[in-house]
């Protein structure tokens, strides 16, 4: 087995990162003076003697090589941080992945237009709308999307994107050969098969507490775009939200009711700065992607609409396009009450910002 990456698959076991790596080869350390006796004690002062002794005592079970044995068996890639084939944007990272492993396809690593969805596992039903409509976006207008696998937003935008033929691929917070949550095991098959599923944690790794955080800086760092669907004040998704704001991403976040826990992050995120995602055309507008209106305006009001938004969509119909205020006047309502009626139909994709601050619908009556 070759040295290094006996070496990147030891560190790795006892995570630790690419910063650590740097100080101990600039050092001219070989890889296997980490296990060889007699050279603790230099290895020791950067990785920390715990650390050193549970590598040590990997190493003597050969558990590096039994790891790359195992992988093969399973159709899993393992990606050093010196593979060509490893993803460059990871290295932005202030402590990278040393090893990435890979079920699936590591092609859908370097495709443009990466997507990024993040949300909570407890959404509501305006969340999961939400959700599912961005999976189809990415789907129809093939741009990958990368999100967590998690219950919630994340596996709803996933299972979208794959039930309209879009590429996904799915961070984990586990071994990409387990299935957590246990409910999502066909999900991740049908992932696998359309894009990838990806850990940096060695096969078997359960879904220990630290590991989702942890690996929300791998999703943060491969979106070049990070929609942000619903999340409370301190949740994952604001951890993955703050790390690709450091690392320079495009945040987007979709409004919600000031009264929400689920929608106090979100909403946040707006207020410091970040993009409102009001409608799906607008976002796709900010990729470089025109959808023709002409062609949006054919389909009929569909069943189950209250009321209040089948008036809006009247209006709407008539009128073309129109601004809140006039709106407002036009169907009777209150701007507060009419924006969230606005909102929940944009989430739907029957309403949509055809310019700044003016809404139109894609139905007619």
């Amino acid at each position: 087995m070759d040295e290094r990456i006996k070496m990147m698959l030891l560190l790795n076991c006892i995570n630790a990162g690419s910063s650590s790596l740097a100080k101990y080869l600039t050092s001219g350390a070989s890889p296997s003076d980490l296990w060889a006796p007699g050279k603790a004690d230099f290895a020791q002062s950067i990785f920390g003697e715990k650390r050193i002794l549970a590598l040590r005592k990997a190493n003597a079970e050969a558990w590096a090589e039994r790891e790359y044995e195992r992988a093969y068996k399973l159709g899993v890639t393992i990606l050093s941080i010196e593979d060509e084939a490893y993803p460059a944007v990871l290295t932005e990272l202030k402590d990278a992945p040393l090893i990435l492993y890979v079920r699936g396809s590591a092609e859908i690593l370097h495709k443009k237009q990466r997507t990024g969805v993040v949300g909570t596992r407890r959404m509501s039903r305006y969340g999961k709308g939400t959700a599912r409509s961005i999976g189809e976006i990415c789907a129809k207008y093939m741009m990958p999307l990368i999100s967590g696998g998690a219950w919630g937003v994340d596996s709803e935008a996933q299972r979208a994107c794959c039930e309209n033929g879009g590429d996904t691929a799915a961070v984990l917070g586990t071994g990409v050969d387990i299935s957590y949550p246990p409910a999502n095991a066909a999900l991740f098959e049908t992932i696998t098969a359309r894009g990838a599923l990806i850990s940096e944690f060695p096969l078997g790794s359960s879904g220990a507490p630290w590991h989702f955080p942890q690996r929300n800086r791998i999703i943060a760092a491969l979106s070049e775009k990070l929609i942000v669907v619903e999340a409370p004040m301190k949740s994952g998704s604001m951890i993955t939200a703050r790390t690709a704001l450091e690392l320079g991403r495009e945040i987007w976040a979709v409004p919600g009711q000031i009264d929400s826990p689920n929608s106090e992050g979100t909403n946040r995120l707006i207020y410091d700065g970040a993009f409102p995602y009001i409608s799906d055309e607008v976002f796709l507008s900010s990729c470089g992607i025109s959808v023709p209106q002409n062609a949006s305006l054919q389909a009929a009001f569909p069943d189950g609409l209250s009321p209040e938004d089948r008036k809006i969509l009247t209006v709407l119909s008539k009128n073309k396009d129109m601004t809140i205020d006039n709106l407002s006047i036009s169907v009777k309502m209150g701007a507060a009450d009419l924006l969230k009626n606005i909102a929940l139909l944009s989430s739907k994709g029957l309403v949509f910002m055809s310019a700044p601050g003016r809404y139109s619908t894609k139905c007619k009556e």
